[in-house]
């Protein structure tokens, strides 16, 4: 991974969370700028264009890129849209959620990841690829535990107000610790670490737009 070494505009607010060295897992509220955030939300208002029924489904028996448990059922039930399907290497500077990745390669953040994982910094900065979609969660949409086939997972909560649901929580089954769905949140840990999202629940049937997104980057390393 290629550090950025200028600084970069942020009004982080910083929660390590490394009491169990084995299960480390870093917070960062305020993710995105108010311009950055913005310009997200443009982004996913495009997609929404699509009708519900164009949208990846998590459950579908053909989908390949969900967990599944030992009998083939997917762990699931959530939409989801693969950023890189839409775009090309050039094009995808068009994406400000792509764009705005810079983040995780500033050395702000190398610094704060270094301190919440310090047994995990090296894997860290020699991954070299990366992966990204948008989960939707509306009402009664949940992932099983599961653990992601990557070596780190990052997870980017957004929704709009006002909030129309309660819910969608990630819990990290090792430790038993739950970490709150708050929008332009983020949360990192190594992948493999199991976690859930807990299920989406709403009095009321939640209009499709206004359930919970979480943008997942996935790092990885790769033999070139």
């Amino acid at each position: 991974m290629n550090l950025i070494v200028e600084k970069i505009k942020q009004d982080w607010d910083i929660k390590i969370c490394n009491q169990k060295k084995e299960a480390p897992y870093l917070v960062i509220d305020n993710w995105y700028t108010e311009d950055e955030l913005q310009r997200v939300w443009k982004e996913i208002d495009l997609y929404n264009c699509m009708q519900e029924e164009d949208l990846e489904k998590a459950d579908d028996d053909t989908n390949n890129n969900v967990a599944r448990t030992e009998d083939g059922k997917a762990k699931s039930n959530a939409f989801r849209i693969h950023i890189w399907d839409y775009y090309t290497q050039a094009g995808a500077k068009i994406s400000p959620i792509l764009k705005f990745m810079y983040k995780q390669r500033s050395k702000e953040f190398h610094d704060i990841v270094k301190k919440t994982m310090p047994l995990h910094y090296s894997n860290f900065i020699n991954t070299n690829t990366d992966s990204t979609f948008i989960g939707y969660y509306d009402k009664d949409k949940y992932y099983k535990p599961h653990h992601d086939t990557a070596q780190f997972t990052c997870l980017i909560w957004l929704y709009k107000q006002p909030k129309k649901f309660f819910g969608g929580n990630t819990r990290i089954v090792p430790i038993d610790a739950t970490v709150e769905c708050i929008s332009n949140r983020m949360l990192l840990f190594p992948s493999y670490l199991q976690h859930e999202v807990t299920k989406v629940s709403s009095k009321n049937d939640i209009p499709f737009g206004y359930g919970r997104y979480g943008i997942t980057h996935f790092y990885n390393w790769e033999r070139r």
